[in-house]
């Protein structure tokens, strides 16, 4: 193997390039003691190109291919890391990405608008009164929509029915005068408004559980019981003009009370009427109306007592 020779120059970093080529041996042999490699630099190791290089030569690991031999260092950092550091660096500081920061922030700052509530919060913020009132308008306009609206409206039962009736025969009592004749126009003309709404409500519930509309003759007896007795709580006042109204009630509940009776006296020869002790309720009905419902009377007798010449033959 031959020996490596040093440069015949003064070589820059050489621990020796202060002296004239005289005073060194120009034949000297390094060895493994001479300081002839710079403490950095290590066989083996390559040296990547810049992109602004235009040599294609790079430092591999034997001295014979280094130009200067002996006095390159590594770099501090590799030029692969440099380069990406300073593209990130030069597109943030680049007026495109600035203006591209500013306008994300100002759509940011103005998409917060006033707008209008979505129409379920606004609905959930009327009463029953308000949005009974706008769902009657709509149907009122477009009465193709009264059917749709009906089918989706959940169907209301004797109990609820019930139970909403004797809410508008309350507001009769809380609109009586605080003095005054109670039985006197005065106080009559002070509630009959409440009285009238009243009425009405029970115009609209009673043949809602008639039949055919009502299959079950259950239902339909246990609501006219119900109605009938709310019906008695109405006042009675001293002018007979002013119980028009209740004995026109009365006339309907009647005619309610004998479409039932024939109708239950259709399914198992009113059995329904004769052990649901309907015949003694409806009397005591008649009896709190004064006569009015003789009629629903009548049919209970008349139909109980075929019925019972029937059930004879078989007792």
């Amino acid at each position: 193997m031959s020996a490596v020779l040093p440069p015949t120059g003064p070589l820059l970093g050489f621990p020796f390039s202060g002296q004239s080529k005289e005073a060194s041996p120009s034949n000297a042999v390094p060895t493994a003691q001479s300081p002839i490699l710079s403490p950095t630099f290590r066989y083996g190791q390559k040296r990547k190109l810049s992109h602004d290089d235009d040599s294609d030569d790079e430092m591999v690991g034997s001295p014979e291919s280094s130009p200067a031999f002996g006095t390159r260092s590594l770099a501090p950092l590799p030029q692969q890391h440099q380069h990406h550091s300073a593209i990130q660096s030069v597109f943030l500081n680049s007026p495109h990405h600035a203006a591209h920061h500013h306008s994300a922030s100002k759509r940011a700052r103005t998409e917060i608008i006033g707008r209008p509530l979505p129409l379920s919060r606004q609905l959930e913020s009327l009463g029953a009164q308000a949005l009974k009132a706008i769902i009657c308008s709509l149907a009122d306009k477009h009465a193709y929509l009264v059917d749709e609206i009906s089918s989706m409206a959940p169907t209301p039962t004797v109990s609820s029915s019930l139970e909403l009736l004797a809410r508008h025969l309350d507001r009769i009592s809380s609109a009586f005068p605080y003095k005054g004749d109670p039985a006197g126009d005065y106080a009559y003309i002070r509630v009959r408004p409440h009285i009238t709404e009243f009425l009405d409500a029970v115009s609209d519930y009673t043949p809602h559980f008639l039949p055919p509309r009502e299959q079950q003759v259950g239902n339909c007896l246990q609501f006219l019981d119900g109605v009938t007795s709310l019906v008695h709580r109405l006042p009675e006042w001293r002018a007979d003009a002013n119980n028009a109204l209740k004995h026109a009630a009365y006339d309907e509940l009647s005619r309610a009370w004998s479409l039932a009776v024939r109708e239950a006296l259709k399914r198992a020869n009113g059995i329904v009427l004769e052990y649901g002790g309907w015949r003694e309720k409806i009397a005591k009905h008649n009896e709190s109306a004064a006569g009015r419902l003789q009629s629903a009377v009548d049919a209970v007798d008349q139909g109980l007592g075929n019925a019972g010449r029937r059930f004879g033959r078989f007792f």
